[in-house]
């Protein structure tokens, strides 16, 4: 299979939801990255502004006690009231507060003349040789034409904090949404050769080939499982296909006869028009080719009425044991008169949730059918009773039995042996049987008795 095309990989849906997926994995990344490190940049600056704060009050507090003399000695470092540059580092270095106290705003009376702000709060710079770090600073006036400023570093983690901000929106960008682009568009294109697969399967089944089948890889991915789902689909779409073909066929076969058979009456007909004693016979046998084909047609009917569940709506509890018994106490006469035996053994009191008159007809059917093809003086016999908490009717003779080669057969509709062609019947009793204990929920099976054939059924376990 040829590799898709980029066009096709950047309109599948999965590339454009793996971007889209990146590009959201991106913003809200730079939404919370902001918003933490925006916190603790501030949170710090709140500690710096406390601080300046703290130590202004304080200024003015002395000069308003004690005059401006007591508010110079505050500004003393080794007993001079001046800061030179190189005290600066010290200060940098401990974190201390850089201050100056000016008269005319030009006189420096205490501190560091290198300190320069305006009025208010603001972010200041030295002037100073080296020192370039920005400082916060506020500036107060103690007095007409007397004013303080104080100011404070910025803390190294601000710088930290803001440095890796930047860093990490430039990684974000720089490599996450390129790197979601290389996947998306890998992810996608592994993800649509899987899809174009499935695809292909799809349009070889829809051109008639209905053996072709969705590969499985056996690794459980949920590619796997929609194939095999997909596969489930086409046996089962196989199967109806074989059972339609089937049916066309059975019905062409059992029904040419009948139908031949009545031409050939009306043939005879009017031949025999003056014979009324032949004209009689003639329509006699035509009556009852006509009751054969009715008698398909209403099994097709109701094969189909089962088979669409039309009747499970209608479920409720019966008593089989009663149902069995009425049936075994009709169809044992029948038996007696065809030189058979019928057996029974029912346990009573069985219950199962289920529609009467469709297990009254799947019973009659299996004991038709015994009836039909037993030997004649074979035993059949009727079994019901309770195993694990489940419900198992068996019926069952001692005749010839059915080869193994045919008993996957024998449910098919339409479907009789060559020993039983000559033999009344449609071919859908057993069809019937199937598609009523499908209905049911019921596991049929037909199991060999050496000699002879059992047809059981298990029945679900009640609540």
């Amino acid at each position: 299979m040829s590799s898709p095309s980029l066009s096709a990989v950047f309109r599948a849906t999965v590339f454009q939801l793996t971007l889209l997926s990146c590009a959201a994995f991106v913003v809200i990344s730079l939404i919370i990255l902001w918003g933490v490190t925006g916190y603790y940049i501030t949170s710090l600056r709140d500690q710096v502004e406390d601080r300046i704060t703290e130590e202004s009050a304080f200024i003015k507090e002395t000069y308003e006690r004690d005059g401006v003399l007591a508010a110079e000695q505050v500004f003393e470092i080794n007993g001079r009231l001046i800061w030179r540059e190189g005290d600066i580092y010290e200060r940098l270095e401990e974190r201390e507060i850089v201050a100056v106290l000016r008269a005319d705003d030009d006189v420096v009376l205490a501190g560091y003349p290198g300190l320069w702000a305006n009025v208010g709060w603001g972010d200041a710079e030295l002037d100073h040789d080296e020192i370039d770090d920005p400082i916060t600073t506020l500036q107060i006036e103690l007095d007409t034409d007397l004013f303080l400023t104080v100011g404070l570093f910025y803390p190294p983690e601000i710088w930290e904090l803001e440095n890796f901000r930047r860093a990490a929106a430039v990684a974000l960008f720089v490599i996450v949404l390129p790197l979601s682009l290389i996947t998306g568009y890998f992810l996608s294109r592994s993800v649509y050769r899987r899809l174009d697969t499935l695809s292909l399967t799809a349009e070889t089944v829809a051109s008639g080939s209905l053996h072709t089948r969705a590969p499985i890889r056996g690794n459980g991915d949920e590619f796997d499982r929609l194939s095999e789902g997909i596969n489930r689909m086409l046996d089962r779409l196989e199967a109806a296909n074989r059972n339609i073909e089937a049916v066309s066929v059975g019905v062409a076969h059992d029904l040419k006869t009948p139908l031949a058979n009545i031409g050939g009456r009306l043939e005879l007909i009017g031949r025999d028009l003056g014979d009324n004693a032949a004209i009689e016979a003639h329509v006699a046998a035509a009556d009852a080719h006509l009751k054969t084909l009715l008698g398909t047609f209403d099994a097709l009917l109701r094969l189909g009425e089962v088979e669409a569940g039309q009747r499970k709506a209608a479920f409720r509890e019966v008593d089989l044991s009663e149902v069995a018994t009425d049936l075994g106490a009709s169809f044992e006469p029948v038996f007696e008169e065809a030189t058979k035996s019928l057996d029974q053994a029912i346990h009573s009191g069985i219950m199962v949730l289920g529609d009467r008159d469709l297990l009254a007809q799947l019973m009659s059917n299996l004991l038709e059918n015994a009836l039909e093809h037993a030997r004649d003086g074979a035993r059949v016999w009727i079994r019901l009773g309770m195993a694990g908490g489940r419900a198992t009717l068996e019926i069952g003779d001692d005749g010839p039995g059915i080869p193994a080669h045919l008993k996957a057969r024998v449910f098919e509709r339409f479907y009789r042996a060559e020993s039983s062609r000559t033999t009344p019947g449609s071919g859908l009793g057993l069809s019937l049987v199937k598609a009523i204990a499908d209905l049911h929920e019921a596991s049929l099976s037909l199991d060999q008795d050496a000699p002879g054939s059992v047809f059981r059924l298990i029945f679900p376990a009640q609540d």
